[in-house]
């Protein structure tokens, strides 16, 4: 774990004493922002590494359709497993990461209801307190904890609450029914609307609702399987929403079933209390350190607003200081992403919109886009919430592998330094990062089943023969662990940068140049006063070009990759070569003057009007990480902290601190006071005026 900086530190003891009110992020419990400097790498455990072939069958009878297990198929379980993962975790270690986030270990229905595809990628639970037979036992799940801490990695699970394995039927069709087609009744037929009643104590409890009567749908059990669900509350069809498949459209999204998984009712208190029951005990009794959360945005707020709090309230009685959360909202769109970290309670979020813009300027030089994407940043920045904690990323189990974005299948010089390039970004931005399993072996393939290729001795005959990004196809016989891949050394040379300095963990950041292919920032470590310059080329012809800045020192010495820079009175001057980058380190310039921070007066913000705007400039340094406060009785309590700068866009002017507060947020008297509070390199610290603001 990397030493947090004292100006991280001092942001953290803030948040800690925070009690804001009417806010969905108002329960902080006081756990501290280390995870930030985390590095984690995403393996899916069927794939990963087969350590003991005795459970490849989980149990069952040796058919495919009812085992599950069929490693010729890329459909089917291959034979992954716990001890595999469990082997090869200083494997995971040489490569400089702190962190391992696997997918769902839970007990799975092993074959879809088709019988043409298997639960190995493990979001078919039916066992939610069990561990799914192919993958191991639960001793062999804890001592795998035991032996990933020993050696300095944590563990995220992946873990589901939006719905379960695909058990129940219904007696007409599967056509979505809209809520004001047909409403939800209790069982003495009287309608109740399921949103306003969500998570309160007027929620009717599952002995008012009826299979019969309270859904659009009829559920249909089959004996069989009357009772496969875990814990028992689990069986009971109607703590489900029973309205048909979701068409991903509206509010099928939230009470449609998720591509025919048996969708539940998260509205219900006594869903509420389960599912805290079931992830607390995993954090009591394994040990884990944090959670991916699948499918968040499909499920109510409310139920995260509740279960969040819970679930770090339990991290914090089994002694993890933090418990990160990463919720999956899957969507391009910030607004979307902003949305869930304002009104889910989320602290944590795996950040699409940065992956979509990363992965077009790796593609088609779009570096303006993810320049001015970043300016929303500020749209996230609340007092429980920094985006510095975001899990960014280039490519996963669902939407494919950076590999295959860049190299379609095809092997070339030109990928190679693509893919070396998008992971140095991947390290030097701000976010965690997270690299998916494989694609340090320069693996390609689309998305979903085809980007989850056998790390082990592969009997997929296409994956035999697809090429890889600077190596070779893997062929007959051969498990990826026994070749070498320069992916491998980058992705060491960058986790070894990552931890160098948490520039690049809690740093601010300021972007430089962002136009035709290319790409400048800087990351600064305001506790020790140095700045990294990150220069990147996605164009295929070099780049000759430069910056002015009143903060530049003169020496600058080069960490890591290509290019040069030079430093003059006010003017930076680089190279970048094609399809290439550079990182770059130097002295911050202390300034002769003293630096200043100065808010502009708080105004009602004229898009959203549940919102109003702070806003402030400085001068006098470079940059700085600036906190917006108010005065709530004798205390000044945060709002937010920004890290970087605006970048000039259509939208923003350019060297704007922001945030953009709820109304809710705020604790108001008839003058509430507001400030902004400035930390610069070597910890110098800078109040601006106070304004004087009443509620809008």
């Amino acid at each position: 774990m990397i030493k947090k900086s004292f100006i991280v530190s001092l942001v953290a003891a803030i948040f800690m004493s925070l009690s804001i009110s009417n806010t969905p992020a108002a329960t902080d419990l006081g756990l501290t922002r280390d995870f930030k400097s985390e590095m984690i790498y995403f393996a899916m455990i069927d794939r990963f590494s087969n350590g003991n072939t005795k459970n490849d069958l989980g149990g069952y009878k040796d058919l495919r359709t009812t085992s599950g297990y069929d490693p010729y198929d890329t459909a089917f379980y291959h034979g992954g497993d716990i001890q595999g993962l469990s082997d090869k975790l200083a494997y995971i270690k040489s490569l400089g990461f702190t962190a391992l986030w696997i997918t769902p270990v839970f007990r799975n229905i092993p074959v879809g209801v088709d019988g043409k595809s298997a639960a190995y990628h493990g979001y078919a639970i039916a066992g939610f307190d069990q561990i799914d037979s192919h993958l191991g036992t639960i001793a062999e799940f804890k001592a795998f904890v035991v032996k990933a801490h020993s050696l300095g990695l944590k563990v995220v699970l992946d873990i589901v609450t939006n719905h379960t394995a695909d058990v129940i039927s219904y007696k007409e069709n599967y056509d979505y029914i809209y809520l004001s087609e047909k409403p939800y009744k209790t069982s003495n037929s009287k309608a109740f609307d399921i949103v306003k009643l969500a998570g309160t104590s007027k929620f009717p409890t599952t002995s008012q609702l009826s299979a019969k009567i309270t859904f659009p749908k009829t559920p249909v059990v089959s004996k069989a399987m009357a009772n496969i669900k875990s814990p028992a509350w689990l069986n009971d069809v109607r703590l489900y929403h029973n309205r048909g498949k979701s068409t991903f459209q509206g509010e099928s999204g939230r009470f449609g079933d998720f591509y025919g998984f048996d969708d539940i009712m998260t509205e219900s208190p006594e869903v509420v209390k389960g599912f805290i029951d079931i992830y607390s005990k995993w954090i009591s009794t394994t040990g884990i350190d944090g959670f991916r959360i699948d499918t968040a945005r499909h499920v109510n707020e409310l139920f995260w607003q509740a279960f969040i709090p819970s679930i770090k309230a339990q991290a914090l009685a089994s002694g993890k200081k933090d418990f990160p959360m990463w919720g999956e909202v899957y969507d391009s769109s910030p607004e979307t992403l902003e949305y869930w970290a304002r009104y889910g309670g989320f602290t944590e979020l795996l950040d699409f919109p940065v992956q979509d813009r990363m992965l077009k300027f790796i593609i088609s030089g779009a570096a303006n886009q993810l320049a001015t994407l970043l300016n929303s940043d500020d749209q996230y920045s609340t007092a429980t919430v920094d985006p510095r904690n975001f899990g960014i990323f280039l490519g996963n189990h669902d939407m494919g592998r950076i590999g295959g974005f860049i190299g379609g299948n095809v092997n070339s010089d030109s990928a190679l330094l693509r893919d070396q390039m998008a992971h140095v970004l991947l390290f030097t931005m701000r976010g965690v990062p997270i690299v998916y399993y494989g694609d340090e072996f320069g693996l390609m393939g689309d998305g979903d089943k085809e980007a989850r290729q056998d790390l082990f001795v592969t009997l997929v005959d296409r994956w035999r023969k697809q090429q890889r990004i600077g190596g070779e196809p893997i062929g007959m016989g051969k498990s990826s662990f026994d070749t070498t891949n320069p992916l491998q050394q980058t992705i060491r040379d960058l986790t070894k940068l990552h931890s160098s300095s948490t520039a690049f963990s809690a740093g601010a950041m300021k972007i430089r140049i962002a136009e035709n292919g290319l790409l400048v920032f800087s990351r600064f470590d305001l506790d020790t006063g140095k700045e990294y310059l990150m220069t990147f080329n996605s164009s295929d012809a070099a780049i000759t070009g430069s910056f002015d800045s009143e903060y530049l020192e003169n020496k600058w010495e080069k960490v890591l990759g290509d290019g040069t820079v030079s430093a003059s009175t006010k003017s930076m001057k680089f190279t970048v070569p094609a399809c290439g980058w550079g990182v770059f380190l130097s002295e911050m310039v202390k300034s002769s003057v003293t630096p200043e921070v100065r808010m502009n007066k708080p105004a009602r913000n004229p898009m959203f009007r549940d919102r109003f705007n702070l806003e402030a400039t400085i001068s006098g340094a470079d940059v700085a990480e600036v906190q917006f406060q108010y005065k709530d009785g004798a205390t000044w309590k945060s709002l937010g902290t920004d890290t970087s700068p605006t970048f000039k866009s259509d939208l923003d002017a350019a060297g704007l601190y922001r945030v953009f507060p709820l109304i809710s947020d705020i604790k108001w008297s008839t003058n509430t006071e507001f400030r902004a509070v400035a930390y610069f390199a070597n910890r110098i610290e800078a109040k601006s005026e106070t304004f004087l603001f009443a509620k809008p």
